[in-house]
């Protein structure tokens, strides 16, 4: 089973070691993080989600939130 909709890194883990699922799913907030493992193991700071900006036609796009700088 796939779990999905407003988990964050613990509250995922915490889902999947109780069993409650396998595999953890992370739309929204993969689409702010393009590089949110990365994020998941340095326990960086991560992008809020714009729900204004994704699957829109205007010029600022879910394709323009900032990478990980180290």
């Amino acid at each position: 089973m796939i779990a999905n909709a407003g988990y964050d890194k613990i509250s995922g883990e915490a889902e999947l070691e109780r069993g409650i699922a396998k595999l953890i799913s992370f739309g929204t907030l993969f689409l702010a993080n393009p590089d949110l493992p990365e994020r998941f193991e340095n326990d960086a700071a991560l992008n809020e989600p714009d729900r204004t900006t994704m699957f829109g036609g205007g010029k600022d796009r879910y394709i323009d939130y900032p990478f990980l700088t180290k």
